[in-house]
This record gives C-alpha cells, structure tokens and sequence, in this order.
C-alpha cells in the first residue's frame, strides 16, 4: 500500500518539533542534573533499558492486535517502528498526543486510513482505563494504608469508585460508537455567541451556533460510523486478538508503573504500600496537569513536591523521581527520534529512487506501439464449421 503524502508530512514535522522540544527540554533540565542521575542510578540502568524495551515491545503487540482483522498485513517490527516514533514524539511535545498522528502515518503504510485511526484509538481507550482501574485500586490502598482523616478517607473511596465507572463507560462507550457519540453530542450543544464569532471569521450569512454544525455531522457520520465499526467487533476483529491487546496493554502499564519505583529503589529510597499507592494515584492526575508542557517540565516537581509533603514524606524524594524518570525519557526520546529518523531517510531515499527508475525507464517507439497495436487489433482466423449429419 503507498503511503500518503499526509502521512509522510505529519511524520516528518512532528520529527523536526520533536527534535526542537527535545533540545529545549534538555535545556531546562540541565546536562549537570541529567549527568548527577545518570551516576546515581548507576547499574539500574539495566533494568530500566529492559523494562523501556519490554514496554514498547508489549505496547507494539498491542496495536498489531487491535489491527485485527488485518493485523496479519502488518510485522511486529512496523508497530514497534509506529509505538516508538509515537512515544518519542509525545515524550517532548506539549499535550503528548502529537505523537498518535505520527504512529497512524506509520501504519497507513500497511492498512487503510479508517483501520489505522481506529487502532490507535482503541489502543488509547483500552490504556487510559487500565490507567483509571489501577487508580480505582490505589485509591482503597490510600485509605487503608495511610494515617488519614476519617473525611479523606471517605473522599478517596469516592474518588475510586468514580474512576472505576468512567473506566467501565468508556467500554460501554466503545460499544456502542465512540466518535459518533461525541460527534451528536456536540452538533446538540449550542454555545451563546459561537454563530456571531464562525459569522465574523468565515463570513457566512446564517453560521450555526451548535457546537459542531449539524450539517457537517451529518456529512462526518458515515466515515465516523466507519471507524466506529472498526473498533468493535463488526468488522470481522477476532476477540482473541482483541483480549491480546487489552492482556499486552494491561502488563505494558504496570511495567511502566513499576519502572518508577525500581529508580526510587535504585537511588537509595526505601517503599512502602502507601507511598505507592499514593505515587500511583497522585502521579496519575499529576501527569494529566503537566501533559501542558513537554515531559511536565515544572508542574510534575512542583506536584510532587506537594504531594510527598502531603504524606509527611521528604519532598526531595519526590524530585528526586521525577529528575530521574525524565532522564529516562530523555534517553529514551533521543535514541527513538534518532531511529525513527534514520527510517525515515531510509524511506525518502528508496522513494527518490523509485520515482528516478521511473522517469529514467526507455520509451517504447511510436512505430513499435503501432505494430504492438496491430498485432493485438489482428482478426483471428476463421474456424471451421462443425459438420453435422444434416449437411452430410
């Protein structure tokens, strides 16, 4: 299947973004600190390459899984190609979603656009719920196993509970339609104001003033249904691949989880069942406030900070954390950008050369066509009729 042009932009722009980002992130962490953990996780420095190498192996099973029916079109070594350029570019951009456009443009490389959106958004429904039911469970863990107010006990078992029901909708959504259901919502949410600004901006006469105008909804919902299919099981997706996915997911997750507290252990620290219960909860909403910046650059410390003082721990540890986790990721962002980067050059040269074969190839003669044409167009001779008994 040739690639899209798209698709090579995206991935090449997001490349030279992620490059910039990585730079600037380097910057501001500064080469002494990286250099200081470096030395202090020392040989830990083994685990963690095999813990990052086992994530991103489990997490590129996943999504050659949710590619089911048409997974057998695709080698591991593409969605391993796909997860790390994703995860090296959401590493060190803001938001940390740019990185799920570059790995959509690596598989529309094997299946078609729809399969290939559908995939990855799959693959981020199923890994933000295993995120909300590890948090569910952490949450009881708190309340147990930390000397808490009666009222904050109370809160947390609340909280857990809530986080369990959004994980659980966002299954119930999946069945029924992700996109489309989105999609309705907001072509019924008006918003005061909206059709003076689209009437200011584009120009038009008579602007809707819904969220999402109901004529283009109308217009999106069959491609919308089409990927909503996709990611169920109306499009011929197999459930053991489907239980593969959500298995490989589920144990990419909790390797991710544990590789924070292997540097904690690493660096001297001492655990127990309340700091990571509260590690694994704090430091999940923690990474949804700092997904403003790349890799939370000041919102993880600070968040951190306060919450290690929160539960009468040394603030330092939890600074301490995340210096270390960033230089991981930094390590990791540049080896991924420097891979995806040399495939990419690999690409672009074998697509240079193939257009060059191409206009280099000899023209055939107008006087050969001609003959050719002849020869193709020439009445065949005329078989003989059968003899019957009555002409005999």
């Amino acid at each position: 299947m040739s690639r899209p042009t798209w698709a090579r932009w995206v991935t090449r722009v997001s490349l030279g973004l992620a490059v910039v980002a990585l730079i600037l992130t380097i910057r501001d962490t500064g080469l002494v600190a990286i250099g200081t953990y470096f030395k202090r996780i020392g040989w830990g420095w083994f685990a963690v390459v095999v813990m990052e190498v086992a994530i991103t192996t489990m997490d590129a099973i996943a999504i050659r899984a949710f590619l089911s029916p048409d997974n057998d079109k695709v080698r591991l070594r593409s969605t391993l190609l796909s997860q790390l350029a994703g995860r090296a570019v959401n590493a060190v951009t803001p938001s940390g979603n740019l990185g799920e456009a570059v790995k959509v443009s690596v598989l529309v490389d094997h299946v078609s656009q729809s399969r290939a959106v559908a995939t990855i958004l799959l693959y981020n429904v199923v890994s933000f719920s295993v995120e909300l039911v590890t948090v569910g469970i952490g949450t009881p863990l708190m309340a147990l196993f930390l000397p808490l107010p009666a009222r904050w006990r109370v809160v947390l078992l609340v909280v857990g509970i809530v986080v369990l029901v959004i994980a659980f909708g966002l299954y119930a959504l999946v069945r029924r339609g992700v996109l489309v259901s989105v999609a309705k919502l907001a072509a019924r949410i008006p918003i005061r104001g909206l059709a003076t600004v689209r009437r200011w901006i584009w120009k038009v006469e008579q602007p809707s003033r819904h969220l999402l105008n109901p004529e283009r909804y109308a217009r999106w919902e069959p491609k919308l249904r089409g990927i909503d299919d996709k990611m169920k099981l109306v499009e011929g997706a197999r459930v053991r691949d489907r239980r593969l996915g959500i298995l490989m997911v589920t144990l990419s997750r909790l390797t991710s989880m544990s590789l924070s507290f292997l540097l904690l252990i690493a660096m001297g620290e001492r655990l127990t069942i309340g700091l990571v219960a509260s590690i694994t909860v704090g430091g999940f909403f923690i990474y949804i406030a700092g997904a403003v910046v790349p890799m939370g650059v000041g919102i993880n410390e600070g968040g951190y900070n306060m919450l290690f003082r929160a539960l009468g721990e040394n603030p330092a540890r939890g600074t301490v954390l995340i210096l270390a986790r960033r230089v991981a990721l930094i390590a990791y962002a540049a080896i991924g950008l420097v891979l995806v980067t040399a495939s990419e050059t690999v690409k672009r040269a074998r697509e240079r050369s193939a257009g060059l074969a191409t206009r280099s190839a000899p023209a055939v003669p107008a006087d050969d066509r001609i003959a050719e044409a002849r020869l193709v167009t020439t009445k065949s001779p005329a078989v003989p009729a059968t003899v019957t008994k009555a002409g005999d």
